[in-house]
């Protein structure tokens, strides 16, 4: 049977944090937060079915939507019928919103799903965490298990499965959910209190794509086998209505994809091309997306960008360069976001999403296990765009 495979089990991941600690490196772990308020608390299991389709959902914490993504999440693992499997790799569960998610995945694990996972080291002892632990084991002969990634980063705050940071991905695949096959969801959240609460997130789920299906599984098998890969720069394509979907999986050693990625767009004159980034955390190491957006400008795109995070050398040439920015990083009522993604729209031309968990920054490139998944289905694309206009309404300018 697949995943039979004699691995590193879950004490070594947590061993190692321990071991951190006892020789001095420093552990971090973010400080709790009180309780989550009701409906956000049961958000997970008080969610209803919804038809599993080709769609894109997306948190706003301003209008009262903060859990939308955990939900369909949710929503999802309960519609998987007994047989079928779940494979989910998830940087961090924890806190009320953890212990709400993972209620709902052991309910499919006692009602004869087969539930495996692949999580960070982070947090890992942490009540939510260590249920879905204790509860499906680590032996990886059986039907169901959690893997925790033991490379423990030099930080020691994180543990990667093949970078020499962190596990940061945050997918799902479903064999059969909701009369569906071969689902793919790909989203921006963690499994927090904070990512039901301010956190501006999205999800895109991909059903009945058994190309995409495949090598995100896969890659799920690379992940718990723990051979470290720096270089790990792996991408799978397969079809789909109206176009094409590609994931890319990261780490990647000597070149940045996003920015290849840009550089490959044409942009009207008229500035009818809108390039809209929603980003997380961009740091000046990713200064290459920054000059190709600056080209894109210059060649008459419209160039837009809502970001958290980021470091004075990337705002400062996101100015010089003419590009327009609003900030999301928590300072405002507004929330921040989390979200780590790019549209391209426009008349006359094939408009495309590309989203994942993926943040501007080194370690997301270099170093971290990370996914992003591109598309071009209209409706995505135009839920997208929405969204980007969304958050552009609400972030504060600069």
């Amino acid at each position: 049977m697949r995943h039979a495979r004699s691995l590193r089990p879950y004490i070594a991941g947590l061993a190692a944090l321990v071991v951190a600690a006892a020789i001095g490196q420093a552990v971090v772990v973010p400080a709790a937060r009180a309780a989550l308020d009701e409906p956000a608390r049961s958000a997970c299991r008080n969610t209803a079915s919804v038809p599993v389709r080709t769609a894109a959902v997306f948190n706003d914490p301003v209008a009262g939507t903060p859990t939308a993504v955990v939900e369909r999440i949710c929503a999802l693992i309960k519609q998987t019928p007994a047989g079928a499997s779940i494979e989910v790799a998830e940087f961090v569960v924890s806190g009320d919103a953890g212990a709400d998610y993972v209620s709902v995945l052991l309910d499919a694990y006692r009602r004869g799903v087969e539930v495996r996972v692949v999580i960070d080291g982070w947090q890992v002892a942490n009540p939510a965490a260590s249920t879905l632990v204790n509860t499906l084991g680590t032996n990886k002969s059986a039907r169901s298990w959690v893997h925790v990634c033991s490379h423990l980063s030099p930080e020691g705050n994180t543990s990667s499965c093949q970078g020499t940071k962190g596990m940061h991905n945050k997918f799902s695949l479903f064999s059969s959910t909701g009369g569906r096959d071969h689902v793919v969801v790909q989203a921006s959240n963690n499994i927090t209190d904070v990512n039901s609460t301010s956190y501006w997130n999205n999800l895109v789920v991909l059903p009945d794509n058994q190309r995409l299906f495949a090598g995100y599984s896969r890659y799920f098998d690379d992940l718990a086998a723990e051979v470290q890969n720096p270089d790990y720069d792996t991408t799978v394509t397969g079809g789909m209505r109206d176009g094409r979907v590609t994931a890319q999986f990261y780490p990647v050693a000597d070149r940045d994809p996003i920015a290849q990625r840009l550089n490959r767009i044409g942009c009207r004159a008229d500035g009818r091309t809108r390039v809209e980034i929603g980003q997380s955390e961009w740091d000046a190491t990713r200064l290459a997306i920054v000059a190709e957006l600056a080209q894109l400008r210059a060649a008459g795109c419209q160039v837009r960008v809502v970001h958290g995070l980021a470091d004075p050398e990337v705002t400062e040439a996101l100015d010089a360069a003419g590009v327009e920015r609003r900030v999301l990083d928590g300072g405002t009522a507004s929330g921040r976001i989390h979200s780590k993604y790019l549209v391209v729209t426009g008349p006359g031309a094939r408009g495309w999403v590309m989203t994942g968990s993926h943040n501007f920054n080194a370690t997301s490139l270099r170093r971290n296990d990370e996914a992003m998944v591109e598309l071009s289905h209209p409706e995505i694309v135009e839920a997208y765009a929405a969204n980007f206009t969304r958050l552009w309404t609400v972030a504060s300018t600069t």
